[in-house]
């Protein structure tokens, strides 16, 4: 769109809200930034190398043609014609074209009150979806980039529509799925034991590590660190928090041995990790990345 409110920084993998929410989509909950269709991307992702990023609002990525791939923390999805990525503010995330092929989509970015509580709620995470080889999100877009109040209050209706056929289908997930999104919503100190999860899931500890090695690759365990070891490097070059005060948070018993698994698994210490991005950070803010929400002053920010 040509009333672009995101700032992308490609230096830390960090996508920024850079404009204020008009008045009349605060009060109704729900604003629509901005959105594209048949975007290409021919750029492949490796999931297992490539950098994630961060988004400061939510984003509906449907891939209508091409061939993807999805990964969030320790989760890695295949993803076909038909399916669409949601992502929620402040989760790390990758995805793009894989395989040889790239990834087209029709994506909306947005933010507001309602997608808020629908996600302090569990209504909606982050994660893979279903939206079918229709283009849903096509003549939502276009509605959302008119300057008439009807027309974006009418294309703000048909994304909560769309965000609440979502919710239901969620209710669709297997097993595993369920437990996974438990496993996320956990305080981040708690370490899950193998016959915890078995519990929750009503099952043997044996059936157990077989679904979570058919459904992730990885055994629970194993999972669930590396999960940890994700959210912990998001938070070293996201705050000023130290090593220790990391491990602790994250539930290791001291900064030694959360820096050992740490080296083990990004080959790194978590000091030079945060050194190298933190570098990167500060780069892109004296390159004038804008770090506050700011006002926007002529007509086409004002739907």
């Amino acid at each position: 769109m040509d009333d672009k409110k995101i700032e992308f920084s490609q230096t830390f993998h960090l996508h920024r809200l850079i404009a204020r929410m008009p008045e009349a989509a605060r009060e109704y909950g729900l604003w629509i930034i901005n959105g594209s269709t048949q975007w290409c991307s021919v750029q492949q992702v490796d999931p297992e190398r490539d950098e994630e990023r961060c988004f400061e609002f939510y984003s509906l990525s449907h891939m209508f043609k091409g061939r993807g791939v999805l990964r969030i923390g320790s989760r890695i999805w295949d993803m076909k014609p038909g399916d669409a990525v949601l992502i929620c503010p402040g989760d790390w995330h990758l995805y793009g074209g894989t395989g040889g092929e790239a990834y087209y989509e029709d994506s909306i970015r947005f933010c507001g009150k309602l997608p808020d509580f629908m996600r302090k709620n569990g209504l909606i995470t982050s994660g893979k979806v279903h939206l079918g080889h229709v283009r849903k999100l096509v003549p939502l877009i276009e509605k959302s980039r008119s300057m008439a109040p009807h027309a974006w209050l009418k294309a703000a209706i048909e994304l909560q529509e769309l965000l609440m056929d979502i919710c239901e289908n969620k209710d669709e997930q297997s097993p595993i799925e369920s437990l996974l999104e438990t496993i996320h919503a956990a305080p981040s100190d708690h370490w899950w034991s193998v016959s915890e999860l078995a519990e929750l899931r009503g099952i043997s500890s044996d059936r157990l590590r077989r679904e979570f090695l058919q459904h992730t690759g990885l055994l629970p365990k194993n999972y669930l660190e590396q999960f940890k070891l994700r959210q912990a490097a998001g938070f070293l070059i996201s705050t000023s928090a130290s090593v220790t005060e990391t491990a602790m948070r994250y539930g290791y018993v001291d900064r030694y041995h959360f820096s050992r698994r740490f080296k083990m698994f990004f080959g790194i210490s978590p000091d030079q990790y945060r050194k190298i991005f933190a570098v990167e950070r500060t780069a892109g803010r004296e390159a004038g990345e804008v770090s506050e929400v700011s006002e926007v002053s002529d007509d086409k920010s004002r739907r």
